[in-house]
């Protein structure tokens, strides 16, 4: 019983040691390491080596303590973004939404998106509106998306089916799926953005 519960405490240290070892351990740079644990599949900005990591699915230790010491150490925008997508899903929702806004002035096109959702979800539709607008304008096709959804279901404008057809087919013609059922469906939804980045 005392060696099981010994092998146990080892163990658990071991597993801790691991989860906290310095960035050079994995061979991966600390950028690349928040790439890894963080990249969302919205994200054109993030190293392409890695697959993106679905909402949900971020393993919040290496992402949270990767993402904060690329973000420490002057990165981009893009970390900023991902360190609050992990800050997020960690239940640190104010947290994320101001590393949002940042990498949001930043010129980070999705965080634009994700920070407008917050946006609109908290009461500011038109704010909201302005950013899905800023992201589209700069070619994202998620922001195109968000701002076509925006369109259609006059939130933080007013309602406009021209408009709201030629930013869903935008998005639609750059590959985001879900643009082309809905241009093709284009009844009221409940929400301006399905998921998030």
């Amino acid at each position: 019983m005392i060696t099981m519960k010994t092998a146990g405490l080892a163990f658990f240290i071991a597993t801790a040691l691991t989860a906290a070892a310095p960035a050079g351990a994995t061979g991966l740079s600390i950028e690349d390491q928040c790439d890894a644990a963080a990249a969302s599949r919205h994200d054109r900005a993030r190293n392409p080596a890695f697959p993106p990591v679905a909402d949900g699915r971020i393993k919040l230790g290496v992402a949270l303590s990767a993402c904060r010491e690329a973000y420490n150490a002057g990165g981009r925008a893009r970390f900023a973004f991902q360190l609050a997508r992990a800050l997020e899903q960690g239940g640190q929702v104010l947290a994320a939404q101001e590393l949002y806004r940042e990498a949001a002035e930043g010129g980070h096109t999705v965080a634009m998106v994700r920070y407008g959702q917050l946006l609109q979800k908290g009461g500011d539709p038109a704010a909201a509106h302005a950013l899905y607008r800023q992201a589209a304008e700069a070619g994202d096709r998620l922001g195109a998306y968000a701002l076509g959804m925006s369109y259609r279901d006059g939130i933080g404008t007013a309602a406009d089916a021209g408009k709201a057809a030629e930013w869903l087919n935008a998005a639609a013609a750059d590959g985001y799926e879900i643009a082309a059922l809905v241009a093709d469906f284009p009844q009221p939804a409940d929400d301006v953005v399905d998921g998030t980045p």
